[in-house]
């Protein structure tokens, strides 16, 4: 009996830190939502940049974004980093109706804010930005 008891204890304080770990993990990475701006056809349209690690500490993500009144919506493919070491700057491949392309993001150092740059394969590269939300991609 006094074993389950210990083993009950061991298992939620395994679970304490398991969470403990992961909150302290998504304030230095850039998981979450990001309300922003990027610009599409000559204009600065609102964006909605989803982002969430996964296995291995690669990215990925999805967008939303108003063009001309229809939301358009895309995703993310995280394609490396800046390797630099600080993770800060990532690059990704964007995919939606329009076709796909490079966006290169630089984030603050507590990740609460991107600001980005993308392209459809020429060498122009077009504002994408964010600063952490709490609103959802629809």
């Amino acid at each position: 009996m006094t074993e389950s008891r210990s083993w009950t204890a061991a298992l939620l304080i395994a679970a304490s830190f398991a969470t403990t770990a992961k909150a302290d993990e998504t304030g230095r990475a850039p998981s979450g939502t990001y309300c922003g701006q990027l610009s599409s056809a000559g204009v600065l349209s609102d964006a909605q940049t989803r982002f969430e690690v996964v296995a291995g500490g690669t990215v990925i993500g999805k967008y939303v974004f108003s063009d001309q009144g229809q939301s358009v919506d895309g995703e993310l493919a995280e394609t490396g980093d800046d390797g630099d070491g600080s993770d800060l700057t990532r690059s990704f491949m964007w995919r939606d109706k329009y076709g796909y392309g490079q966006l290169i993001v630089t984030f603050t150092s507590d990740f609460s804010e991107f600001d980005g740059k993308w392209n459809a394969g020429g060498s122009e590269f077009l504002p994408w930005n964010g600063r952490r939300c709490h609103q959802s991609i629809s």
